[in-house]
């Protein structure tokens, strides 16, 4: 009798809680395969895969490449676009398709567009636009379902989407937006790619920069220089530093104009005390293109649901940022923050490498349970109307 009484009560749940208990079985899958090489995914031996629709979307500059990621099955499926950041391999990364598939499965219908720049790492303002016509193509397709509609950016992504998603032409459309690893500020990212340093709401560290980001970034992006004999110069400058000949470089640097001189002793900067005076030195050209690019000044803006993820030993973007990004909703109701210990920037965990059980605890426990309570509550808005 007991047996039966229990077995009842079980079936009772299992009716009551079904979304629940299904939601949280999709999130656990996620999970494990985001933190897993794509060649030992998981979700796909459950779940079949979704069908893959290669599609073009009118840009600013031209015809945007792009994959849609469409659930088996009839019917209408929340729309969600996928934002890449700059990452070579775009659309095409494995582990990002792998994600696009996983949402898929999970309900969503995923558009995963190309940005060109991003790839190359040349994000401009442009790719705010780009984000925002990807999305309205994404709801005008026949099984978008519903009012409403998601974006999710990624790394240097985050920026575009959540600029995009303030823009008033979509604003009211755009429901949830989740950020991994994203910015509010870029001048916040520029102290942290030159001098290590980051602090906010009592939060604050000091890392060894890695220095061979700032000079690639500063070598793909030296048209925001006026001066052509500045970018000739400064681009045989950083060609020898990757060379090693440091003595030449400085050599060269003698010869550089007000323009290239501002940027070189930024470049050159590793004390967090001369980051803001030599970055007002900037020319205006850089300092307009890091304020174009920065959501701090459309924040406010937005009317969404936020999701926002960050790893606390992020080396590219402070965790910071994202702690920003959370205070400037303004409405504790409306944003999900999860800071992820242990977590880095955005490649899945190495089990292999070396760490204590102490940070092994952080990373899978504690770390692994705000990462799946973020996924949790990205389904669980997909799921509404």
């Amino acid at each position: 009798m007991k047996k039966i009484i229990i077995l009842s009560l079980l079936v009772i749940a299992g009716i009551l809680f079904f979304a629940q208990i299904k939601r949280g079985f999709l999130s656990i899958l996620i999970l494990a395969d985001s933190v897993r090489p794509p060649g030992k995914a998981l979700m796909g031996k459950f779940i079949a895969g979704p069908l893959v629709e290669k599609v073009t979307v009118p840009g600013r500059g031209g015809l945007i490449a792009a994959d849609l990621y469409s659930p088996r099955g009839k019917g209408g499926y929340f729309p969600l676009l996928l934002v890449h950041g700059v990452n070579p391999d775009g659309k095409d990364d494995e582990q990002l398709v792998l994600l696009a598939k996983d949402l898929s499965r999970a309900g969503f219908l995923v558009l995963v567009p190309d940005f060109v720049g991003m790839k190359s790492l040349r994000p401009r303002i442009s790719d705010a636009e780009d984000v925002l016509r990807c999305f309205l193509y994404l709801k005008g397709r026949e099984h978008a379902r519903g009012r409403g509609g998601g974006m999710l950016g990624i790394s240097y992504g985050a920026g575009p989407v959540l600029l995009a998603a303030a823009d008033p032409r979509v604003r009211d459309k755009v429901s949830v937006v989740a950020t991994l690893g994203g910015y509010y500020d870029l001048r916040n990212v520029m102290l942290f790619a030159t001098t290590g340093a980051f602090e906010y709401g009592g939060h604050r560290g000091l890392i060894r920069p890695d220095s061979s980001l700032r000079w690639m970034l500063a070598y793909r992006n030296l048209d925001l220089l006026r001066s052509r004999p500045d970018r000739e110069t400064l681009r045989k400058i950083i060609e020898k530093r990757n060379r090693y000949e440091l003595a030449g470089a400085g050599a060269l640097a003698k010869s550089l104009g007000d323009e290239g001189r501002a940027l070189y002793a930024f470049l050159v900067n590793a004390d967090p005390e001369r980051f803001y005076p030599l970055y007002e030195n900037l020319p205006v050209s850089v300092r307009e293109y890091a304020y174009q690019l920065s959501p701090a000044r459309a924040m406010r803006y937005s009317t969404s649901y936020f999701i926002i993820a960050h790893g606390t030993d992020d080396y590219s973007i402070p965790y910071t940022e994202s702690m920003r990004l959370a205070d400037a909703v303004g409405d504790a109701g409306r944003v999900h923050l999860a800071l992820l210990p242990q977590f880095m920037h955005i490649e899945p965990f190495d089990p292999s490498a070396e760490s204590s059980a102490g940070d092994r605890l952080k990373r899978s426990v504690v770390g692994g349970w705000k990462l799946l309570a973020a996924i949790y509550d990205l389904l669980e808005k997909g799921e509404q109307r």
